[in-house]
């Protein structure tokens, strides 16, 4: 009798110790679950500081060389460069700047003066006309961004995207992403990307152009009569040197035409919007950021207008090797 007590005794203490073990494993793996998750978060937390580190290194950068080289932005120079690339300890950021007044602003479009809406409108057609996309496109974004509900020959109001099988309206304000452009009746993937890399939506409506940033297809929306190879080739030459230290210099080349049949307006050799493309990485973790600074051109003083922190894919230029960015 007492031998079987004991051999029940001993049956119970292996049994406490098994579910003891059972209950140890399961605390430790539940604790080094807790850690890695922990640890996850914190480093994820790291690379979107990181991110933000590498926006206001853009924003130095920018900076530097508004008091290098004063009222001149060109490609030529280092903020430009597709070599903005930083390693640190366990990790490394990426940079990307570009001109957005490299591209032709949407919101022009919508310009209070009659003048620069109607150069604007010239310089989408002839965009488009050099894209081979529809020019009735031009009057479908105008009737997007203007103030009213009058339709312009083959545009679009509200009455047009209301009969929809998803209805909505017209936005009748400016754009706050090139991307409403996916919102124009008649608009398709093909389109958009054709169009996306040679237009930005900026809140200032009558940006200027800057011709030491443009790239051949915008030039030829300036300058219609120039042919794809002299397009590409006033570019070459002008991201070999340093640039046009001013419009007039830009207007005397002889490409153009003598005189240049070229309208200045709304053309400049200075910008003060530029879009920073981050990818931050720390111990095998991402953080992408998407900023778009507004520089003061006189002070230098920057503010961001706008930050994104999804991975962004942006439009290639797949026939424009020269198209106003430094793709690195």
């Amino acid at each position: 009798m007492i031998r079987r007590q004991r051999g029940v005794a001993l049956i119970t203490i292996m049994l406490v110790v098994v579910v003891a073990t059972i209950l140890a494993v399961q605390m430790t793996n539940d604790q080094s679950v807790a850690i890695g998750r922990a640890e996850s978060i914190l480093d994820n937390d790291q690379v979107r500081e990181y991110a933000y580190g590498g926006e206001e290194l853009a924003r130095q950068i920018l900076y530097q060389n508004l008091k290098k080289n004063g009222a001149v932005d060109a490609l030529s120079q280092d903020w430009a460069s597709n070599k903005l690339h930083y390693d640190f300890d366990q990790g490394q950021i990426n940079l990307k700047i570009e001109d957005l007044e490299g591209r032709l602003n949407l919101n022009s479009l919508a310009s209070a003066d009659q003048q620069r809406q109607t150069l604007a409108k010239q310089r989408f057609m002839n965009l488009f006309s050099h894209l081979g996309i529809d020019t009735a496109f031009v009057n479908r974004i105008i009737d997007w961004v203007d103030r009213n509900e009058a339709k312009l020959p083959l545009g679009a109001e509200d009455y047009d995207y209301l009969g929809l099988e998803h209805p909505y309206r017209a936005a009748n304000r400016p754009m706050e992403d090139e991307s409403e452009l996916r919102l124009l009746a008649g608009m398709d993937s093909d389109t958009y990307n054709a169009i996306a890399p040679y237009v930005c939506a900026l809140p200032d409506e009558d940006t200027d152009l800057n011709v030491n940033t443009v790239s051949a297809r915008v030039l030829q929306a300036i300058a219609p009569a120039l042919s794809d190879d002299q397009a590409e080739g006033i570019v070459n030459v002008r991201d070999t040197g340093k640039g046009y230290s001013q419009v007039q210099e830009f207007l005397g080349d002889p490409t153009l035409g003598i005189p240049s049949p070229v309208n200045n307006t709304g053309l400049s050799v200075q910008s003060s919007y530029f879009q920073v493309s981050v990818v931050a990485q720390y111990r095998g973790h991402f953080a992408y950021l998407t900023s778009v600074i507004e520089r003061n051109p006189t002070d230098g003083s920057m503010r961001v207008i706008y930050r994104d922190m999804s991975r962004k894919i942006y439009p290639v230029v797949a026939d424009d090797s020269s198209a106003g960015t430094n793709n690195g």
